[in-house]
C-alpha cells in the first residue's frame, strides 16, 4: 500500500472514531461539524478527480486532432 493511501485511511478512521465518540458524549454540534468537514473533503476530492479527467480528455482530443492533421499532410504529400 502506498504511503499516501495509508495516511489517508488513518485520518479517515480517526475522523470517524471522533464522530462516534462525540455522538456518544452528547456533543452533537462538534460531531456534525466533523461530518461537515468530511463532506467538504470528499466534495473537494471529487471536484479534483473530475477536473483531472476533463484535462486528460481535452489533451487526448487535442493530440488526436494533431495526429490526424499530420496523417492527412503525409497522405497528400506522398
Amino acid at each position: 500500500m502506498r504511503k499516501g493511501t495509508k495516511w489517508t485511511l488513518w485520518i479517515l478512521g480517526l475522523m470517524l472514531a471522533a464522530i462516534f465518540i462525540n455522538f456518544y458524549m452528547n456533543q452533537y454540534s462538534f460531531a456534525y461539524a466533523l461530518i461537515t468537514v468530511l463532506l467538504f473533503v470528499f466534495m473537494g476530492w471529487g471536484f479534483l478527480a473530475k477536473l483531472k479527467n476533463d484535462v486528460r480528455q481535452h489533451e487526448d482530443h487535442h493530440r488526436r486532432e494533431h495526429q490526424s492533421a499530420f496523417e492527412d499532410i503525409d497522405r497528400y504529400t506522398r
